[in-house]
């Protein structure tokens, strides 16, 4: 008698589990209207991928094994995939959008973009530094061709988006292309 009672309560509690998750059509119900917490949820998504990143450098060094950086690689990959994956979902959210729904601040969003590419490009900095800008070519393409598809899904919705994040990066940008260009040299 016990155990039945167990079991019962054991299948009864898994209901009441499954039933108080939501279901990811209403999470994107509900993100499905407001860019700016599309591109919130996107960068929160990017965050713990960037952080396994920043933690996968970290454990490698110039004197690292070949193996050992082999590894970090194979990782690394598998996140800046995941991270591609993530803003191309995104864009297609992002395109869904009615023109009813598009009366945005776009400073508000020109600045959650910027906090995203900020991320991103810390992540893969440290990833250049470790294994080498050759190295990273392979994954950082899709990953760069992905964001100009968000981007340009941004404009869309916002005039002059792209103006505003040029704003904010070109800070950002010149640093990297020094960064770079200290690299190639």
């Amino acid at each position: 008698m016990k155990t039945s009672f167990i079991s019962i309560l054991a299948l009864a509690s898994s209901f009441v589990g499954v039933l108080s998750q939501p279901t990811a059509a209403v999470a994107i119900e509900k993100r499905a209207g407001d860019p700016i917490s599309i591109i919130s949820s996107l960068h929160s998504t990017v965050s713990g991928y960037t952080a396994q990143i920043n933690s996968t450098t970290a454990s490698i060094s110039s004197s690292s094994s070949a193996a050992e950086k082999a590894a970090a690689k194979a990782s690394i990959q598998g996140y800046v995939k995941s991270i591609t994956a993530a803003v191309n979902s995104a864009t297609s959210e992002v395109k869904t959008l009615s023109l009813v729904k598009r009366q945005i601040d776009a400073n508000a969003l020109a600045a959650t973009v910027v906090d995203l590419l900020l991320d991103i490009s810390g992540a893969l900095n440290g990833v250049i530094a470790d294994l080498g800008l050759a190295a990273t070519l392979s994954f950082a393409i899709p990953l760069t061709l992905a964001l100009s598809g968000l981007l340009l899904a941004l404009q869309v919705v916002v005039d002059n988006l792209l103006a505003l994040v040029q704003q904010l990066l070109d800070g950002l940008l010149t640093g990297l292309a020094l960064a770079l260009a200290g690299l190639l040299v």
